[in-house]
């Protein structure tokens, strides 16, 4: 999925950018769920919260499942440079598989 992970491919390399907005989206749900757990105690809210929570997870793990495979398989052969944070917008975290 293009909002978790954008993968460009040349001749030379292929190189995969994690975007950092699935993640910081996890942690405001995260959030949200734990200031409606210790704050407000509202079982309505929660019972909304945590699923969209949990399936947001899920959709996110499959999507990179797929990725880190390929990464772990270069990482195996010493293709792989990383470069970034996977915290910053302006320079995301980026796998550079050489080919």
């Amino acid at each position: 999925m293009k909002f978790f992970v954008e993968r460009t491919e040349t001749d030379q390399a292929i190189q995969i950018v994690l975007k950092p907005h699935s993640l910081y989206l996890m942690l405001l749900m995260l959030g949200g769920w734990l200031l409606n757990d210790l704050v407000m105690q509202s079982t309505p809210i929660a019972q909304v919260i945590m699923p969209i929570f949990i399936v947001f997870m899920v959709i996110r793990f499959f999507s990179l499942i797929r990725i880190q495979k390929e990464v772990l398989v270069a990482m195996k052969q010493n293709k792989v440079t990383t470069t970034g944070s996977k915290f910053s917008f302006s320079k995301p975290f980026t796998y550079t598989i050489n080919k």
